[in-house]
């Protein structure tokens, strides 16, 4: 019985990896970093096409939540199907930086609590629930990526005291420095 449900396992296993092994499609439901980016891929897009269904939304203060959060739905899914084929790891360094996500996030953070706001506000007053319903949306894109922000800042503070930690033993360490034998004998 044991037998089967291993068998079964593995097949099962085996069906969910590509044919051509250059891809990883489980990452996004396997990660962390893959589900935060799967539930953000998923609210900036109902963010986006909510608010462009609404009859007036080619006025200016909803053009900029539609701008923002297709934006960054187009950033997300990039940033999905990268790590899915193994190509973000592969990205020079200063494309990976911790810092260059942090900024990104809290830029993005910042424009999707504006907009989202805004169109809120609006539907508030007019009585809208499709404008209700794309604040909604944006807010809670605006604490995803807020969330991400602050795994960055971690991650870059992880990041330079590891650094740090590294500077520090190399420096404590001379090139042609020879330990004494026994200490206290003198030659």
């Amino acid at each position: 019985m044991a037998d089967i449900e291993a068998a079964a396992a593995t097949s099962a296993e085996s069906q969910r990896k590509c044919s051509c092994s250059c891809c990883d499609v489980l990452w996004i439901v396997t990660t962390k970093e893959g589900w935060l980016k799967l539930v953000e891929a998923i609210m900036t897009f109902l963010t986006f096409v909510i608010l462009s269904s609404f009859p007036g939304s080619y006025r200016a203060e909803y053009e900029f939540l539609i701008f923002v959060a297709t934006t960054a739905f187009i950033f997300v899914v990039l940033h999905i199907i990268l790590c899915m084929v193994h190509v973000f790891e592969k990205l020079p360094a200063v494309l990976r930086h911790p810092v260059l996500g942090m900024v990104g996030c809290f830029l993005a953070t910042l424009a999707l609590l504006i907009g989202s706001a805004v169109v809120f506000a609006k539907g508030k007053d007019y009585n809208l629930t499709e404008l209700e319903a794309s604040g909604i949306c944006g807010f809670i894109s605006t604490v995803l990526f807020f969330c991400e922000g602050v795994y960055f800042f971690f991650l870059y503070r992880r990041l330079t005291r590891r650094h740090a930690e590294e500077k520090m033993a190399e420096e404590g360490q001379a090139d042609d420095f020879v330990q004494p034998s026994k200490p206290g004998v003198a030659y």
